[in-house]
């Protein structure tokens, strides 16, 4: 049985998915991730089988659009500039997407790319499943993280929250999708399938702790909370994640842990100028930070490098955090859960889309802070790194990371997974 999984986005939003297509081959499923140009290398190294979806999502992000959007943290500017970009794009991720889902048994849609993967499967006419990192399914619980992360006072107002963002949502694709379902004979959309796992009838996964979001007394039966997901071992080792380099493990045996620093792939200009205020803040607080430069340039800040500040490319999270005192990193899922799951205190400082949820949710369970990019500063990190280090947030932090390391995402998310592939093949 053949499994395709869609995703468009950065590592983040492909990782689970690698990992999940990791598990089901273990299996005996042959499984496949559909994702744009700039993760190919990633998927392959992985030992995943990888088809191309078009586009490069990286470049997209660090376009002159891409930085003043997640540079201004709003959610109308993200929806627009979305709407300019899917409108140039979308016919040929779609017509790439088609390529990628043939002979397909199952086909797995992440965040972003939803509408093209429900219309495969319709077309296709084989199972379906949501998979995603940040709760999407309408709820009164809480309410849309895309359009806010205040606490609202009744039910009803959480649930208006999902109305309005799947009302900004269905523009976006609304003409490229309904001339690709034309094209394949299917009837036209007329509303967003984001966030409507209930009113298709489909799964969703929630690929995500309770221990971080409560499961929904209101969700939907088919609606899976699974637990967080974690690269297998084995992955990590094909990718070359699995041994430190010598020059960081030398330094970390110098002195106590550090504040490690890291925004992922979120493209940072003013790399220098932050390294700068970094390491005055570790002569200041007496600490030690380790800055990851992830998407961005770091030959700019090599020279501040020493005994209290030490820049590495890239460094495997689910090693290095443990070995930290504080995690200062952009508020993406995987490396919000892998913090956490490290017992950890994290100070996220948060861009956009769901990564403000994810600062909002680890401050509201006093498991470190929460400061917006647009309002970083020397003056809020050193308070936010002061709120992290405190008594409280540690054994807050630590509990947490107990809970979550006794939970089987993966095992959850590959039986249910399991179960849709065979149910639709009966």
């Amino acid at each position: 049985m053949r499994v395709v999984f869609f995703s468009y986005g950065t590592r983040g939003d492909a990782q689970p998915q690698v990992a999940l297509a990791a598990g089901l081959r273990e299996r005996g499923f042959e499984a496949c991730v559909a994702a744009p140009e700039n993760l190919r290398s990633f998927v392959e190294r992985s030992g995943v089988a990888y088809a191309p979806l078009h586009g490069n999502s990286q470049a997209i992000l660090e376009s002159p659009e891409g930085q003043r959007w997640l540079r201004s943290g709003n959610v109308r500017e993200f929806t627009n500039s979305v709407a300019r970009i899917s409108r140039e794009l979308d016919p040929h991720v779609f017509a790439s997407g088609l390529d990628a889902a043939r002979g397909a048994d199952l086909i797995v849609g992440g965040t972003l790319i939803e509408e093209l993967s429900v219309t495969l499967a319709e077309h296709l006419r084989v199972p379906f499943a949501f998979a995603h990192t940040i709760p999407m399914e309408p709820t009164g619980a809480f309410p849309c993280p895309m359009v806010t992360t205040a606490n609202l006072p009744f039910a009803f107002l959480n649930r208006a929250t999902w109305g309005v963002f799947r009302r900004l949502v269905f523009p976006l694709h609304r003409d490229a999708i309904n001339a690709f379902r034309r094209q394949l004979g299917l009837p036209l959309q007329v509303a967003t399938v984001v966030g409507g796992a209930r009113e298709l009838g489909v799964p969703a996964l929630q690929l995500w702790s309770r221990h971080l979001v409560p499961h929904a007394a209101d969700a939907d039966a088919r609606a899976v909370t699974t637990g967080s997901i974690r690269l297998p071992a084995a992955v990590r080792a094909r990718l070359g994640e699995a041994v430190p380099p010598p020059d960081l493990l030398a330094w970390l045996a110098e002195g106590p842990p550090p504040v490690y620093v890291g925004f992922g792939s979120m493209p940072m200009p003013t790399l220098e100028s932050f390294g700068r205020d970094v390491l005055s803040l570790a002569e200041e607080l007496d600490l030690r930070f380790l800055v990851c430069g992830g998407w961005n340039d770091t030959d700019a800040v090599r020279q501040l490098a020493g005994p209290r500040l030490h820049i590495v490319r890239s460094v495997d999270h689910g090693w290095i955090f443990p070995r930290c005192a504080v995690v200062v990193h952009h508020g993406g899922a995987g490396t919000t859960f892998a913090a956490a799951e490290a017992g950890v205190p994290s100070v996220v400082c948060s861009f956009f889309a769901d990564q403000p949820f994810w600062g909002s949710r680890i401050a509201a369970l006093g498991a470190g802070a929460h400061v917006p990019f647009t309002r970083l500063t020397r003056g809020t990190l050193r308070t936010a790194l002061q709120r992290a280090s405190s008594e409280e947030t540690r054994h807050r932090a630590a509990a947490l990371g107990q809970a979550l390391r006794a939970e089987d995402g993966n095992a959850r998310a590959l039986d249910a997974l399991e179960r849709i592939a065979r149910r639709g093949a009966a």
